[in-house]
């Protein structure tokens, strides 16, 4: 939509043809009436002796004609050839045409009148200054045109590249998330499997199945409705209860009014895994994860509680491996220093994990992610 609105604002001058061959009309046009009314400003005595008009349009024709000629072969047709070199080709072709114009100059009077007596050759630098100059101007004038269009295409080349690396680097960050999520639970349903807990293990393949609809038919940089991730969420939560029963209790809490609020899918995931891995896992009475969205300004914050053993000192390792840097990066490429991640130890147990991004309920729209079947 913003490449649109810039297209449009950009009119002409995002297409090299148009510009640059209505520029040498105009140029030509404004040059036949530079030179009109240089000559009304001395008039002959007598109008009617030559055709002064017809003359002036030939001469000026001829020179448009030439010069195309020169565009045509240094820009190509479509005008969108250009650099240094070209550019330089066109200021010498347009000098190198200038004893070619003089000629011209004297041919199209003795062409509308033969029986004219001839006239005396003017010195070269005398038709140069009185009339060539136009051609070294229309030369620097195509040449800082197509020096425009190098720069667009360039930029755009550019900003392409920037586009390409940012899509590239979202993608790895996102899929990232899914297998590790689903060795645990196929390795899971495995274990179902070889304890004959049949019933269990199709029930935890068919929410397996939901799961990875919702998230591999999601593209990376795609935003998702806040009710959709939640529903995401529960989905996965509920693949996590096959495997750990009562050990595991979760509780939502959002504000009302949130539901449509945009964020980038899946990036509460590797939240939940490091609460599953560290909080639920590693205990044998389980735990809670609490879950709490709620507006604060013109940001939407959600944080994730559990009663797990909380973060370790500092130097005795990092807990969240992988998981926060993830969301830290997705967040910091889409919205930059407007969002962030923290993560702190509660009282008088467990962690706290925080996350704030722009709260954008103007972007959402049909395109966003629906939610899980």
């Amino acid at each position: 939509m913003h490449e649109m609105l810039a297209a449009r604002r950009a009119g002409a001058f995002s297409r090299p043809a148009w510009t640059r061959w209505g520029a040498h009309l105009a140029f030509w046009g404004v040059y036949l009436l530079v030179r009109t009314a240089a000559a009304a400003s001395i008039p002959p005595d007598e109008w009617t002796d030559f055709p002064y008009l017809a003359n002036r349009t030939l001469v000026v024709l001829s020179y448009m004609a030439l010069t195309g000629v020169l565009l045509a072969l240094l820009a190509g047709w479509r005008a969108n050839l250009s650099s240094g070199v070209r550019n330089v080709g066109l200021v010498i072709g347009a000098l190198a045409l200038a004893p070619l114009t003089q000629l011209l100059e004297e041919f199209w009077p003795r062409a509308l009148m033969p029986d004219m007596p001839p006239t005396p050759k003017a010195p070269f630098a005398v038709y140069f200054f009185q009339f060539g100059w136009a051609l070294p101007l229309w030369a620097l004038t195509q040449a800082l045109l197509g020096y425009h269009f190098e720069m667009v295409a360039q930029a755009r080349a550019v900003a392409r590249a920037q586009a390409l690396a940012y899509d590239a680097q979202l993608k790895m960050l996102h899929y990232q998330i899914n297998p590790h999520f689903l060795f645990n639970t196929l390795n899971a349903i495995s274990t179902l499997v070889l304890e004959r807990r049949n019933e269990q293990a199709e029930s935890m393949l068919l929410k397996l199945s939901g799961f990875l609809r919702y998230s591999l038919d999601r593209q990376p940089t795609q935003l998702a409705a806040l009710s959709s991730e939640l529903e995401a969420q529960r989905k996965y939560l509920e693949i996590e209860q096959t495997r750990f029963e009562d050990k595991l209790r979760v509780a939502f809490n959002v504000e009302p009014g949130l539901e449509n609020a945009p964020l980038p899918s899946l990036i509460l995931q590797p939240i939940m895994e490091n609460a599953i891995k560290y909080a639920i896992t590693s205990r044998a009475e389980g735990g809670r994860i609490d879950v709490t969205v709620w507006r604060d300004g013109d940001l939407l914050r959600i944080r994730v509680d559990d009663d797990g053993p909380g973060l370790p000192p500092p130097g005795a390792g990092a807990r969240r491996g992988v998981g926060l840097d993830n969301v830290r990066e997705r967040l910091e490429l889409i919205y930059g220093a407007r969002s962030g991640v923290a993560a702190t130890n509660r009282e008088p147990r467990g962690c706290r994990v925080e996350i704030w991004l722009p709260l954008e309920e103007e972007r959402v729209g049909p395109t966003l992610a629906s939610a899980v079947s």
